[in-house]
């Protein structure tokens, strides 16, 4: 692969008496699905919630091409946060706002956009998730999967290099899974866009990863493709691939 867009070295997090990330070192690379699995409290989400510095880390770097961000200011980070997008688990829209508002939520704390340009870019998010016809629905209107893709299309609206997905698959039926699937994949190939996603859904693993890495106890346990998880006979990996393992 080609040079690293994300590099994070010697990571390390603390909250209390509690070692959550333990000196993780891990290399993404542009344009790829990375998935991240691992047992519940192994450091996936306060991992992925250093990549746009939504936390600071106790230790460590994280280098988004070649730009340290760990030390940036608020202000020095706006450009690094509009390159990662983030969908978060349970959705996070706003009730009281519409499809079209939800998704325009990031784009109108840039003072510099014109409502024309705005409306533009809702339309094309919502396209590409296929909720155009929605748009003037509250959150309340409509099922759950669908709230997971206005939640994507709100990831996407901004144009981001990077989206980091946690737990797409959680509360939906294994087809409504499947098609937010297809959609991950469809950004990664359409669009060029590096996928982050967090998940516990193993089939998904299956369709989606290019790579795959399984985090334990703070630490990166094991890095490989997704048909080298299928393969391996580690004792740890079968378990949770077989489902013996404890799910968040």
């Amino acid at each position: 692969m080609s040079q690293p867009f994300i590099r994070i070295r010697n990571l390390h997090q603390t909250f209390g008496s509690q070692k959550v990330l333990r000196g993780i070192n891990l290399d993404i690379f542009r344009g790829e699905t990375l998935v991240l699995l691992g047992s519940s409290g192994g450091g996936k989400s306060v991992l992925a919630k250093h990549l746009p510095v939504l936390l600071r880390p106790q230790q460590g770097e994280i280098w988004i091409d070649d730009v340290e961000i760990t030390h940036l200011g608020e202000r020095e980070l706006g450009p690094i946060r509009h390159q990662i997008g983030m969908m978060f688990q349970g959705g996070a829209l706003f009730d009281s706002f519409t499809v079209f508002e939800n998704v325009a939520f990031p784009l109108r704390e840039d003072k510099g956009l014109k409502e024309s340009e705005i409306r533009r870019r809702v339309t094309e998010a919502l396209e590409i998730v296929k909720l155009a016809e929605h748009a003037g629905k509250f959150p309340s209107d409509i099922s759950g999967g669908m709230r997971k893709r206005v939640a994507l299309a709100r990831a996407v609206v901004d144009a981001p290099a990077c989206i980091i997905y946690d737990e797409p698959h959680a509360g939906l039926d294994p087809v409504t899974g499947a098609a937010i699937d297809h959609l991950i994949k469809g950004l990664q190939r359409d669009q060029g866009i590096t996928n982050i996603v967090i998940t516990h859904e193993i089939r998904s693993v299956f369709r989606i990863a290019d790579r795959v890495v399984f985090i334990k106890e703070g630490q990166v346990y094991w890095i490989g493709t997704a048909a080298e998880l299928q393969q391996s006979s580690d004792p740890l990996l079968r378990d949770f691939i077989e489902g013996n393992a404890e799910g968040e």
